[in-house]
Formats: structure tokens, sequence, C-alpha cells
């Protein structure tokens, strides 16, 4: 048997280098039947040698598919890895062995089954199109048993696997694809979905309980594969629609037995479910934009935005646990004080799903008359306590529109959505009546939301440029909903500096240090919300597929007709005498911004929004800039004029 694995060793070592073994294709297929049948055949061995060479013969097989998949690899080896698999998985039969041990007691073994399978299912999928019957019979018998157990994770897993795999690969009718692999599993899923989150928990016992928290968190997992297929792909089956349609069953889970990372996984699901970003941490990334054509989409999402306000109404922010400190997955483990820990990922999710979900809805009830009246205030009051509860820096807050910061503060794609939304909230909310709302009081006030955000940059406009490039956020969406906003609604913007420079100044009387203490910091009173731009995180590394387009915002007078690329941007006439224009007046702007705001906050804020507009200028003149910012130079202009009157 050490023969056998310093064999296989070596054949490994070979393939690493794309190489071809000194064997013939047939005799390396007959050394991984052999000591895969060891451990699947009458008698069974159970020798940790012979589950060693096993472990070895599956990583092997993910070796030469994964060669298969490189386009690197030299035609003699592609020829051989072919054969191979054709013997492994031909007249071998390898697969119905492999099923086998899926359910496996020793879960190294089970999980390096698991991965050889899903590689091979996938490869087949994306060069012949050919579903393999054991595999998908396997896991649908397993799926409809809905037993938690080993081997339902596993095979939960394994399907989740196979979908991000199709998804993320070069199959040339993936859309074909992934529609006969959704429909062959379609039946047995929907009766998952009922057993596990529909039965009632309670007389479960603990070991039942532990099985149970590792089914619904993989199950978790291949329901995001499912609506990444959905948005992504423009993919619809019944089962899709599920947890569009019954979102209040995992909403309830926050009540359940389960333990705090499998609710923490339902609402990530959730969360990026309703900024219609799921699979972002599987490199689909956030900036790819969703398939038009899905007709029952629009009405699916408002379904979820129901059931969310609904479960909002009725008290599921309170049932919502929150940890006082980070969540981590291994390694050292810190202490927090119970004034300043935050599980911020817990709070983020709770806090975007409610507030995504009232954005959904009051898109849709402008046409259902004052019956569909929505009080956004009732639900963002209710938020406004839950985060009070969890978040102790908020607890001494003069300034109820401070909790955006306190939350988002760092994750800026999070941030950006909820910014964007919120002033679609107060948008609404002013629109039902003549008199502005008092949007502080319910900490949505827009207003106050970009002078925090700007101040907590240090009102470096370099920052705000690279948030305009980038496709990872909806900051350009967000930057023209409020420059609109701001252009249109001047003295309101004036009293949020004043508000916010008022409750610097409670908080800096309450907060006076001692004689014998030197102040380590600015008078600012906001030191707390001064995040370097290096220092803000990301729970994903996003991929960005596109830079972003700017598009019609709102009127023709001020639109033009944009364009996607730097080569079709060169109309030198209109951009170097929009810079000629722009370099008379920003020396005269940013004199009087100095002399007149001199170390105001709303002089901070303009003077940053002017050199924004100064750069962006500069670099469209030269044709720099990835697209054609000239209405969103006309809206900052605007803001400029503003200032002069």
């Amino acid at each position: 048997m050490d023969g056998l694995n310093s064999d296989l060793q070596a054949l490994f070592t070979v393939f690493q280098a794309g190489g071809v073994p000194g064997v013939t294709s047939e005799e390396l297929a007959s050394k991984i039947s052999s000591a895969i049948s060891r451990l699947t055949q009458p008698p069974h061995s159970t020798g940790s040698k012979d589950v060693d060479s096993t472990c070895l013969c599956l990583t092997l097989i993910g070796k030469i598919i994964a060669g298969l998949f490189s386009k690197s690899l030299p035609q003699d080896a592609r020829m051989f890895y072919e054969d191979v698999m054709k013997r492994l998985f031909g007249p071998a039969d390898l697969m119905s062995e492999l099923v086998l041990l899926l359910n496996s007691q020793d879960r190294l073994l089970s999980h390096l089954t698991a991965k050889c399978v899903s590689s091979f299912v996938i490869y087949d999928l994306c060069t012949q199109g050919d579903m393999n019957h054991v595999w998908t019979s396997t896991c649908a018998e397993t799926f409809q048993r809905s037993v938690p157990d080993c081997m339902l994770d596993t095979c939960l897993w394994s399907l989740t696997e196979v979908i991000k795999g199709v998804l993320r690969g070069e199959c040339a009718s993936k859309q074909e694809i992934l529609q006969k692999l959704i429909a062959g599993f379609e039946a047995a899923l929907g009766s998952l979905y009922s057993k596990l989150l529909f039965q009632d928990k309670s007389e479960q016992t603990q070991a039942a309980k532990n099985d149970v928290d590792t089914t619904i968190f993989t199950f978790m997992d291949l329901l995001e594969a499912l609506t990444a297929t959905r948005l992504r792909n423009g993919i619809c089956s019944s089962v899709q629609r599920l947890m569009f349609l019954h979102t209040s069953a995992l909403l309830r889970l926050m009540d359940s037995r389960l333990e705090y990372f499998v609710k923490k996984r339902v609402l990530l699901l959730l969360k990026r479910t309703v900024v219609q970003r799921p699979g972002e941490d599987w490199t689909l990334g956030g900036g790819q934009s969703v398939i038009q054509g899905d007709e029952l989409l629009a009405a699916d999402m408002l379904a979820l935005a129901d059931s969310v306000l609904q479960e909002a109404a009725a008290g599921w922010l309170r049932q919502v646990r929150v940890k006082p400190q980070p969540s981590f997955f291994g390694g050292n483990r810190e202490t927090f004080p119970a004034s300043e820990g935050k599980d911020a990922v817990m709070l983020r999710a709770t806090s975007l799903i409610l507030i995504k979900s009232l954005e959904i809805k009051t898109k849709h009830a402008g046409t259902g008359g004052a019956d569909h009246v929505i009080n956004v205030q009732q639900y963002m009051l209710e938020l406004l306590t839950f985060l009070q509860e969890h978040v102790g820096q908020f607890k001494g807050e003069a300034h109820s529109c401070s909790w955006i910061l306190l939350v988002f503060g760092e994750q800026d794609d999070d941030m950006m959505e909820s910014a964007k939304a919120l002033t679609t909230l107060y948008l609404y909310q002013r629109s039902l009546s003549s008199s502005a709302p008092e949007a502080c009081s319910w900490g949505c006030n827009p207003h106050c939301h970009f002078i925090l955000l700007l101040q907590s940059l240090s009102f470096d406009h370099t920052v705000l440029l690279d948030f305009l490039i980038s496709a990872e956020t909806c900051f350009l969406e967000y930057c023209v909903l409020y420059l609109k906003l701001f252009r249109d609604n001047w003295q309101d913007f004036c009293n949020s500096c004043s508000c916010i420079e008022d409750s610097a100044r409670v908080r800096n009387t309450q907060a006076l240090p001692s004689a014998s203490e030197a102040p380590l910091e600015g008078t600012s009173g906001t030191s707390h919300l001064q995040i370097p731009p290096q220092s803000r995180t990301s729970e994903k590394d996003s991929t960005a597929c596109c830079l972003p387009r700017l598009v019609d915002y709102g009127s023709s007078e001020e639109s033009e007709e944009e364009v996607g690329s730097v080569s079709d941007l060169q109309t030198k006439r209109s951009a170097e005498e929009l810079a000629d224009t722009s370099s008379r007046k920003v020396v005269d702007l940013e004199e009087k911004v100095r002399t007149d705001f001199s170390n105001s906050l709303a002089g901070k804020v303009i003077l940053c929004l002017t050199e924004l507009r100064t750069v962006i200028t500069k670099l469209h003149s030269r044709g720099l800039f990835p697209y054609n910012p000239t209405s969103l130079l006309k809206l900052l202009m605007a803001i400029e004029a503003k200032c002069h009157s």
C-alpha cells in the first residue's frame, strides 16, 4: 500500500506540471478504480492506509479535471487526461462508487469525495451538456428524504458547488444547462424547503438540533446560489421563488433555537437578495447588472418586502440577537467593552433588509393611492430603537442621523446602498405633505447623511472621485440622487449643517476633559466618525465587470446622451469650453468659500464638491474620465451657483 501511495504522489507531481505520466491511461484508470473500490465493495476496508490512498485518488481526479479546464494544457496531455476520464466514468462507472462515499463517517473523505464528484459533474455539464444520472438521482432522493444528516449536508454542498461552477465557468449553453440542472431538483428542493423551515423544532434532541444547524446553514448557501442564478441569468423556476414568497419562514428563524452563526447566515442571504448582490463573495461580484426579462421578479421582490415589513410591525427586530462583539471565525479572539463592541455584520444586514424593503414598498405605493401609504417614520423609529440597544456609541449621540456611519462606516458598498435608499424614503415621505418632514427625529435626513459622510472622509474629494469611477458601489446613483435634492433645497442643507454643529457642541460640552488631561483630538466632537480611507474594509473581494454609465437624471433639459466608453467621449470642444469656464470660476469660488465660510461645516462641504468638480472637469477634458460626466458636472455647478447667490 505504501508503494501505491508513492506511485499516486509521483503521478500527482507529473499532473501538477501539466505533463503526461509514464503509464497508459488504462493503467492509471485501473489503479484509481482499485484504490477506491477497497472502501466501497465488500469486504469493506477501513484501514487508514486505504483511506489515504482513496483521498490521494480523489485529489488526483480533481487535478485531472482542473487540467482539462485549463486552456494552457499541451495537446498530448489533454488527450491523455480525456482518455483517463472516459475510462473512469465510462466503463468503470466510478460515479456509482463515489456516491457511496458521500455518506462516509470520515468527514475528510466525504468532503474530498463531494469535491471530486462536483468537479466531474461541472466538467460533464460544460463539455457535454449531460446531467450525470447517478449523481442527480442520489441527491434528489436524499433531498426527498429530508433527514438532517451528513449525507443531506454533503448533497446540498455538492449541488451548490455545481451551480457555482457552471455560473463561473465558460459553458457554451450556460442558460440551457442551468435550466436543466435546476429543473432536475425542483420537486425535491421544494419538499426540502417546506420540511426544513416549516416543521416544529421544539421537540428536537440536541443531536438532531446540531444536524439541523449545519443543514440549514448549507441550505442557505444553496438558496443564495439559486437566487444568483435568477438575478444574474434570468432563470426563474418555482424553487427559486420559494425564498421570495415565504420570506416570513426565514425571518422567524430569528426566534428559533438555531445557533447564532446560522441566523447570521440567514440574514446575510436576505440582505444580498434585497440589494441584488447574491454570490458577491464567490467572484460574481457586485458590479454585475441584474438580467432583465424575469417578469415575476418585481412582484416577488415586493412579496419579500411585504413579508419583512409585516414581521417588523409584529416585533421581528426584537427577536434579532446581536452579539456585543465582532464574530471571529477562528484565530485569536479579542474582547470589547460592552459600550464599544458590536457585531457590525449582523447590524448591517438587519438594517439593510428593513431599509431596502421600505424602499421597494414605497416605489410600488405610489400607484396604490391613499390606502397604500407607508408609514416610513414608524419603521425607522423601530430601527433606531433596535440600534440604540445594540450600538453603545449611539446611546450618547445627540444627533439621530449619525447612526448610518456607526453601522455602515466600515463597509462602503452597504453604506452607499443605505444612503441611496434612505434618500428615496425621505423623498417619499416628503411627497406625502407640503411641509418638509422632521427627518432628523427619525434618523432619515439625507443632508445630514451626506455631510457626515464627507466629514468621516475628512472632506477628501479624491475619495469621492474613487467612488465615482468604481463599479463596486452604487455611489454614482446615490450622488446624483442626492445632488439633485441638494440643488433644490439649499436652506435644508444649511439647516442640517447647523444641526450637526450644534450636536457637536453639545457632545463636546458633555465630554470636556479635566484640567489635568491634555486633549488628544480636535474639538469637533466627531472623532469616532473619522474613518481613514485606508481603514475602510470590505466583506468581499469584489470583481467589477464594467464601469458604470451615467443615465438620465430626471429631466431632458439637464441631461445629454450618455456614452459608455472613453473612445466615444472625445467631445473636445464642449469639454474644453467647460474646462475654461470652470478654471475661471474655481479660483473665485474657492476664495469666496474660504472667506465666507472658513471653518464652517457648509463651507467645507462646498469646497470639497468644488475640488471634486475641478478634477472631474480636467480628467474629462483630456478624455480620461471613464464615462460622460457632463450632467454630473452641471449638478455640481448648480450647487456652486447657490453659494454665489
